[in-house]
């Protein structure tokens, strides 16, 4: 019987230690042949339906009206700004791979002048946990940041 209740005890405590991690990566490449940033948000496709209320995706029958759905709260969430002014960028779609959503945007790289600002506020409001990773790349230069819901902002000198 006391190996019965340490056992069961030993499971209960492993269900409240054990939690998930959430967190979503972004690329931003300089690509100096196209004159544009490309950047692609990767996230969990789980995670992202959790945000966005959304059950039961069939994502390909669906897909016009998720890559809408998806394009709407990217730009509510994912800003850039350049020396304080908005930054326009084109949403260019979404691929599903696995268990994995990449969301696929482009900015003209001429938009930045020499200081390129990113907030990347996806998946705050369902998951408090949530650390978004920010990762450019340009030639030899590599930076990186992790934002979280006390540290949305980086930014980041831009040397062409």
């Amino acid at each position: 019987m006391h190996q019965l209740i340490t056992k069961f005890f030993s499971i209960l405590f492993l269900i409240f230690v054990v939690h998930k991690y959430y967190v979503s990566t972004t690329l931003i490449d300089l690509d100096e042949e196209s004159n544009y940033f490309e950047i692609t948000i990767k996230t969990f496709y789980d995670d992202l339906e959790t945000e966005l209320k959304l059950s039961n995706i069939d994502y390909e029958i669906q897909y016009d009206q998720i890559n809408e759905l998806y394009e709407e709260y990217l730009l509510a969430k994912f800003i850039l700004t350049s020396n304080y002014n908005e930054i326009k960028y084109e949403y260019l779609g979404f691929e599903k791979r696995n268990d994995q959503i990449n969301l696929y945007l482009q900015v003209k790289s001429s938009n930045v002048v020499d200081k390129l600002s990113i907030q990347n506020k996806i998946l705050y409001k369902s998951f408090s946990t949530q650390k978004n990773i920010v990762l450019y790349r340009h030639k030899k230069s590599r930076k990186s940041f992790i934002q979280d819901q006390n540290n949305q902002i980086s930014s980041i000198k831009i040397n062409r």
